[in-house]
């Protein structure tokens, strides 16, 4: 069964606006196992970890260490891996370390192609390597984030890993994220996000961010008009094309 991004528009419509826990349980009960978080350990990802765990949800949590992340992201996956009992973490690594790598093709991130590969080997090709494992991938990206994420709708294709991208935080404000924390405690937020970083990636291509500038300044300051590393395809653009996926799915694209 082949599904492009107009085929989600009935689905698209019906979650517009939903609570991310009433989408999370309609990806868990019509995808089970074929089903997973993707999380590099940011705030809305916790947060929406957070949810799924206290809705009592069974979500794998795909999280990429690119081998070049901070101490503080590793602990935070750490420590939502202990405490959310719901939820398991698998993490992926790339081939090569970033030592190898360096010494096989150079300091990469150092120019805006050399950053393009560098990010599609540490982050797409681990997630690129487990192609065929999920059928669908709930990121916590929001329109409040801008940028090319201004346009995402709850439901959307990844054509490069033949899977659907589910975002129920795509309608989430900054506000809202933030009273979130401030109402559960519990949730485990990154101790980076306290020291000035908006969002967080790799340590050498991540800085804290000043008050009055973009969210997203701190990523790859030392590269002209890098905003994404392209794990996530709305970053990317319109995707032309469809996904594959299997016919006992058929009834949950039915307008």
């Amino acid at each position: 069964m082949r599904i492009t991004e107009r085929d989600l528009e009935p689905l698209n419509r019906r979650f517009q606006g939903a609570p991310p826990v009433e989408l999370l349980r309609f990806v868990r009960e019509s995808f089970g196992s074929r089903a997973a978080i993707l999380s590099s350990m940011q705030r809305a990802g916790t947060a929406l970890c957070h949810v799924a765990d206290r809705a009592g949800l069974s979500f794998d949590v795909v999280f990429v260490d690119t081998g070049v992340m901070h101490a503080e992201t590793l602990a935070t996956r750490d420590e939502l891996a202990r405490t959310h009992k719901n939820l398991r973490v698998v993490t992926l690594s790339p081939e090569r370390t970033f030592a190898q790598q360096t010494r096989d093709e150079g300091l990469l991130y150092l120019s805006k192609e050399g950053q393009e590969r560098c990010c599609d080997l540490r982050k797409s090709a681990p997630l690129g390597a487990v192609r065929g494992r999920y059928d669908a991938l709930v990121a916590a990206l929001r329109r409040g984030e801008g940028g090319a994420r201004a346009r995402i709708a709850p439901f959307g294709v990844d054509l490069a890993n033949n899977t659907l991208r589910i975002h129920p935080f795509a309608s989430l404000s900054n506000e809202e994220l933030d009273a979130y924390f401030a109402a559960h405690p519990d949730a485990i937020e990154n101790p980076l996000h306290a020291m000035g970083f908006r969002t967080i990636g790799c340590f050498p291509c991540t800085t804290p961010v000043l008050p009055d500038e973009p969210e997203r300044a701190g990523r790859w300051r030392h590269l002209a008009s890098v905003e994404y590393c392209g794990i996530n395809p709305v970053d990317r653009g319109a995707a032309e094309g469809g996904i594959e996926l299997d016919d006992r799915y058929e009834r949950l694209f039915a307008a």
